[in-house]
Parts: C-alpha cells; structure tokens; sequence
C-alpha cells in the first residue's frame, strides 16, 4: 500500500498545506505569518532568525512568476530545475503523482477519490475515476503495471540517447 500524503497532485496549496503541518521537517521552528497571494508565501522562524519563504512547485516557477528575489530568503521546491539567486530547497519528501512508476501509479490512483489530475510537465489532464480503479481484476491491474513498466522503460531509454 503506497503513502499517498507525500505525493502532490497538482496544485501548489497542497505544497503549502503540507509545509504547514511539516514545517519542522524542513528545519523551521516555527511559522510566524502566512501570506495568501502575495510573496513570501510564509515567514518562518529558523535558528531565532526571521526567514522570508517562497513555495513553488519547480523552482523555475519563481522565475515564471517573475517574483523579486529581494523579497525572500528561500524557495522550497519540489522539483529543482532552475538555479535561483535566493536559496532554493527541494522538499525531499513530496514528489508528484505523475512521477510514480508501475505499482506506485496504480495504488495512487486506486487510493484517490475521483480527482482530476493535471502533468504540469505536459500541460495533460487527466479525469481519474475511482470505481475504474478499485474495481479491477487483478489480471488487469497486472496488465496495466506492466504497460506503465514498459512505458517508463522506453521514456528512460529515450531520454538517455
């Protein structure tokens, strides 16, 4: 049975929702102030020292969102794909639903309730419905993982050449 409480589905919120109840996972004391729409997302307290925090799902969205590096301390992230002028974080213990492979996908989308899914990577959207999921033979719950193996195998292979 795969965890899903670290896996983001698609929106930053639910990066913020996870800091907030994570905060001292990353190594904050404490949160002092969160900020809805507007930058810093969070001042947090670290070691008695005020830190202006910037939550962005790629670190390359700070850039995107043309935010002014002045006004924060630090970027947490949970893919780093862009070097930044302020501290940047890759939240090691979140990852995105589109980066599960074979069994992890399967038991994400069996555990999920109806949701729609969006890859940020490929702008795709995808309904998931919950009764296609939990309602699967194991024959083809076997069929599908292996087609998610051999798909991810081909991705790699591609990239790698």
């Amino acid at each position: 049975m795969i965890n899903i409480d670290n896996i983001i589905c698609a929106y930053e919120n639910e990066i913020i929702h996870w800091i907030k109840e994570n905060y001292k996972e990353l190594g904050y004391d404490e949160i002092i102030e969160e900020n809805k729409d507007k930058v810093p997302d969070f001042i947090m307290l670290r070691k008695d020292k005020k830190v202006k925090v910037e939550v962005e799902i790629y670190s390359s969205s700070f850039i995107k969102h043309k935010h002014n590096s002045e006004n924060v301390d630090e970027v947490l992230c949970v893919i780093k794909d862009a070097d930044l002028p302020a501290k940047t974080i890759k939240i090691q213990q979140l990852r995105l639903w589109y980066e599960l492979q074979g069994d992890d996908l399967v038991g994400f989308f069996k555990e999920m309730p109806d949701t729609i899914l969006v890859n940020h990577k490929t702008g795709q959207t995808i309904n998931h419905f919950q009764d296609e999921w939990t309602n699967l033979s194991a024959e083809t719950e076997s069929k599908i993982i292996e087609n998610l193996r051999l798909q991810s195998n081909f991705l790699h292979r591609k990239r790698s050449a």
